[in-house]
């Protein structure tokens, strides 16, 4: 079994070979905001991703150190919703107030591609698993 560590590793690797993906796709094709709101979508649905990881890591330090208990961390852990949200709303105002520069269904699309990745990640360990 992978640590959680390590899937964020593989995450974050795989997210970046998409991101320069679509950087190349931004540069050398017509495509220009299809592909920003690509790149736009996906680093939200990473940071998203991010943060969920950065409150499991600080749940499970809490969860090792009842005794030592820091507030900073649980207001950290506690915003994580909030932040989440925000991150999206951010993209998509992006996208709505720039149509010409970024298409809102890109940056949808881009968002829910960390989903996808993480799906057939777990898709594969069950095949590896039979």
């Amino acid at each position: 079994m992978t640590s959680l560590q390590g899937k964020m590793k593989q995450y974050s690797i795989l997210v970046s070979l998409f991101a320069a993906l679509f950087i190349l796709g931004y540069v050398f094709t017509p495509y220009l905001a299809v592909f920003l709101g690509l790149l736009i979508g996906l680093s939200a649905g990473f940071f998203n991703l991010w943060t969920t990881y950065s409150k499991a890591k600080v749940v499970g330090s809490v969860a090792d150190k009842i005794g030592r208990r820091s507030s900073f961390s649980f207001v950290v852990a506690g915003l994580g919703f909030v932040i989440r949200i925000g991150v999206i709303l951010i993209s998509l105002w992006f996208a709505v107030t720039f149509p010409d520069n970024v298409d809102l269904f890109s940056v949808i699309t881009g968002f829910a591609l960390i989903y996808v990745i993480i799906i057939l990640d777990m898709l594969l360990q069950i095949v590896r698993k039979r």
